[in-house]
C-alpha cells in the first residue's frame, strides 16, 4: 500500500490503532476528493440555477456533471465488505426503508418536470433517500481533512456570491420571494457547514480562524436583516458551542474571558440603546421586529395533523405524498395538496412515518452518546455536538437535504461509531491536522 505522505514519522500514535483509520491510499485520496468536489458542484449548480435568471443552463450543467462524478465516486467508496457493526446494520435497514418510500411514492402526475425534480432536486427529490449509503464508507481522519477543506471552499463561494448578489440580499421587503430564497439557500447549501470548523478552532490555522468568525458574523447580520428567525437561532447555537469549546481547549483563557466580556458588554449597550429608542426606530432591526413572534406554522401543522391517518403516521405516504392544506402555496401545489412541510421531523413522518424517524434516531442518538462520553479526544466530541445540533435544527428548518452539511452529519456519525478513532489522543489529532505524517514509525512499533 502506498501512503500519501511517506517521508515523515509519527511518535505518539497508539501502537494498537489500525493505520488504515489514519492513512489512505492514493486511489482513496482521489476518490474522496472527487466525492467532495461533486458535492460542492451539486450545491453550486442547484442553488445558482434557482436563484439567478442568467446562465441557468450552465448551472444546471454543473449540477448534472457533478451528479455523474458523484455516482462514480460512490461506486468506488461504498463497500459491502466493510466491517459489520450496529451503525451499518441499522443504516442498511434505514436505506431499505428509504427505497420502500420511493417505491410507494405518488407518481400519478409524473411528467418531465416532476421526473427532473425526482432526480435533481436536492431539497425534496428522490436523491435524498440515498443518503444512508454513506454508512458504507471507510471512516478515517483523512476524510475529515477533506471535509474541512470542502467547507472552506463552500464558505468562499458563499462570500463571493453574497457580494455579487448584494442587490438581491439587501432588498428591504422582508417577504420578497427571490431575496428570501437566496439567503436561505446560501445559508443551507454554502454557509452553515462553517460551524464544524468553528467547533474545531484548535485544529485550523490563524487565518482560517478569522475567516470562520467573519462568516459567522455575516450570517448573523443577514439573519437579522432578512428576519430569518430559524437562521439566526441556528447560527447563534453554533456560535455558542464554538465559544464553549474554544474556552475549554484554549490555553489563553484569560484573554478569551476578556474578549467575551468585551463582546457581551457591546451587545448589552447595543440592546440598551435600541430598546430605549425602540427597535422599530433602528432600521437594521426593523424587519426582525416587524416579524417578531409572528406565527407562520400553526395553520400548516394543523392541516398536516388533520389529514394524517393512523396508517400514515406509522408508515407515511411515500415519496411525494401530500396533505390537504388549501390557501398555502396554491400556485405551486395543485388542488391544495401540499407536498412539503417546514419541519423536518414532520417531513420525515410524511414520507416514511414514525418508523422513518425512529430508524434515524436509532442511528444518530447512539453516535452522539458514544462521541460525547466514550472518546479520548475533543475532535470526536465536537462531532457528537455537531450531530446533536443537527437533530435540534430539524425542527426550525428543513435541513434533511442533499448538501455538504447533511453529508457531514452522516460522516460524523460514522466516525463517532469508530472506536479506533475515538481512542486517539488529542496530541496526535492536533499533529495530524496541522502537519503531514506517514506510517513509517507505526510499522516499526507493530
Amino acid at each position: 500500500m502506498k501512503s500519501l505522505a511517506k517521508n515523515y514519522i509519527i511518535e505518539d500514535i497508539p501502537a494498537e490503532i489500525d493505520i488504515s483509520y489514519i492513512f489512505v491510499t492514493k486511489s482513496y485520496s482521489f476518490d474522496i476528493s472527487l466525492f467532495f468536489l461533486s458535492m460542492i458542484g451539486l450545491s453550486l449548480g442547484y442553488v445558482m440555477a434557482l436563484t439567478t435568471f442568467t446562465f441557468t443552463f450552465f448551472y444546471q450543467g454543473i449540477e448534472l456533471i457533478s451528479y455523474i462524478f458523484l455516482v462514480y465516486s460512490l461506486t468506488r467508496l461504498v463497500s459491502v465488505h466493510t466491517d459489520i457493526s450496529y451503525f451499518r446494520m441499522i443504516g442498511l435497514v434505514f436505506l431499505l426503508w428509504q427505497v420502500l418510500i420511493l417505491v410507494r411514492g405518488d407518481y400519478f402526475d409524473l411528467n418531465y418536470f416532476l421526473f427532473k425534480q425526482l432526480i435533481f432536486d436536492l431539497n425534496y427529490g428522490g436523491i435524498i433517500y440515498m443518503i444512508p449509503i454513506l454508512c458504507f464508507f471507510k471512516f478515517n481522519l483523512f476524510l475529515l481533512k477533506k471535509l474541512f477543506d470542502s467547507v472552506i471552499i463552500l464558505a468562499v463561494i458563499f462570500l463571493l456570491f453574497s457580494i455579487y448578489n448584494y442587490d438581491v440580499l439587501s432588498i428591504s421587503n422582508v417577504r420578497d420571494p427571490l431575496s428570501l430564497m437566496t439567503v436561505e439557500m446560501y445559508f443551507k447549501y454554502f454557509a452553515i457547514c462553517i460551524g464544524i470548523l468553528a467547533f474545531n478552532f484548535n485544529l485550523i490555522s490563524k487565518k482560517y480562524k478569522y475567516f470562520v468568525v467573519g462568516i459567522l458574523l455575516l450570517l448573523i447580520i443577514l439573519a437579522v436583516f432578512r428576519a430569518r428567525r430559524g437562521m439566526l437561532l441556528m447560527t447563534s447555537i453554533i456560535s455558542f458551542f464554538a465559544i464553549l469549546n474554544y474556552f475549554i481547549t484554549s490555553n489563553k483563557k484569560f484573554y478569551f474571558i476578556f474578549y467575551v466580556l468585551y463582546f457581551f458588554t457591546g451587545i448589552f449597550l447595543l440592546l440598551y440603546f435600541s430598546l430605549d429608542l425602540g427597535f422599530k426606530n433602528v432600521s437594521f432591526f426593523r424587519n426582525l421586529t416587524d416579524r417578531g413572534l409572528e406565527d407562520t406554522r400553526s395553520y400548516v401543522e394543523n392541516c398536516f395533523y388533520a389529514d394524517m391517518t393512523s396508517d400514515d403516521w406509522i408508515f407515511g405516504k411515500g415519496y411525494n405524498g401530500g396533505y390537504e392544506c388549501s390557501g398555502i402555496d396554491d400556485e405551486i401545489f395543485k388542488g391544495g395538496e401540499r407536498k412539503v412541510i417546514e419541519t423536518d421531523y414532520l417531513q420525515l413522518i410524511l414520507g416514511g412515518g414514525i418508523i422513518n424517524l425512529i430508524l434515524l434516531l436509532f442511528i444518530m442518538i447512539p453516535a452522539v452518546f458514544l462521541g460525547l462520553f466514550y472518546s479520548n479526544n475533543n475532535l470526536i466530541r465536537t462531532l457528537a455536538i455537531w450531530i446533536f445540533c443537527w437533530l435540534f435544527f430539524l425542527y426550525p428548518s428543513n435541513m434533511y437535504s442533499i448538501n455538504l452539511y447533511h453529508v457531514s452529519i452522516w460522516l460524523s456519525a460514522g466516525i463517532c461509531y469508530s472506536k479506533p478513532l475515538r481512542m486517539l489522543p488529542n496530541s496526535f489529532i492536533t499533529k495530524y491536522f496541522k502537519s503531514e505524517f506517514s506510517i513509517k514509525s507505526t510499522l516499526n512499533k507493530q
